[in-house]
């Protein structure tokens, strides 16, 4: 099974190489995504995870370099799981479980709760990036550093819809840009501000902006939250 993204929204990309240099947050976004896939697949199937793997294939297209999701079988000669999740119905039906359409979905559900019925913080609040209930298993653990819920579900969503908002709108995003600001731009001894809803950090001599991980920095196809920001 091999999926890709085939149209990004303006200013939104997940090359592999970016000014030369391994783009490790579009390797976290993909990544992410396949496992995300596998698990929820892995359910649908009543399998155990290890029985898919996932990877990512490297190609060039249209002079750019791009990644693809790949999914098999572990086994030789397996059982077919990988090809019958490729097939378009079964894919559509497991993107849609990811992102939480239609409602309810016991995967997305328990992924962007904040709170449980007791008012305690629950995943969306306690899981910066990744852990053994969204992501992380033994087979994984190569990519534990890089591993993303967020990202991997904004993969799934533009997956889905093209036209998907990738920024900070969406409720699992909220709150995270801010809460790494602070102590980055401390460290910096930059005076923290904010610029068109951006969190952003000022010197003497230079201002930085935190951004989504999987907003373009080609300054020819720019996100128009970070256009506004840097005119």
């Amino acid at each position: 099974m091999l999926l890709g993204i085939q149209q990004w929204p303006v200013g939104v990309s997940a090359e592999m190489l970016v000014g030369g240099e391994a783009n490790i947050a579009a390797r976290s976004a993909l990544y992410s995504f396949g496992f995300m896939l596998r698990r929820v697949a892995a359910v649908r199937l009543d399998i155990h995870e290890r029985e898919l793997k996932v990877g990512l294939r490297v190609l060039q297209l249209a002079g750019r370099v791009v990644g693809q999701v790949f999914m098999s079988d572990s086994l030789e000669r397996g059982a077919g799981y990988s090809s019958h999740i490729g097939t378009p119905a079964e894919m559509q039906s497991l993107l849609e479980s990811i992102c939480g359409l239609p409602q309810p979905s016991t995967f997305n559900d328990a992924l962007v709760l904040q709170q449980d019925a007791h008012g305690h913080d629950a995943h969306a609040r306690l899981c910066r990036t990744s852990c053994p209930d969204c992501l992380r298993d033994y087979s994984n653990l190569a990519y534990h550093n890089i591993l993303d819920w967020r990202l991997g579900l904004d993969m799934a969503r533009l997956a889905l819809d093209p036209a998907a908002p990738i920024d900070f709108t969406p409720a699992y995003w909220q709150g995270i840009s801010a809460a790494a600001a602070a102590p980055y731009f401390a460290a910096l001894n930059m005076t923290p501000m904010t610029i068109q809803g951006l969190n952003a950090g000022q010197s003497a001599t230079e201002v930085e902006i935190l951004i989504h991980p999987l907003w373009s920095l080609d300054p020819l196809n720019q996100h128009p939250q970070l256009q506004a920001a840097i005119s």
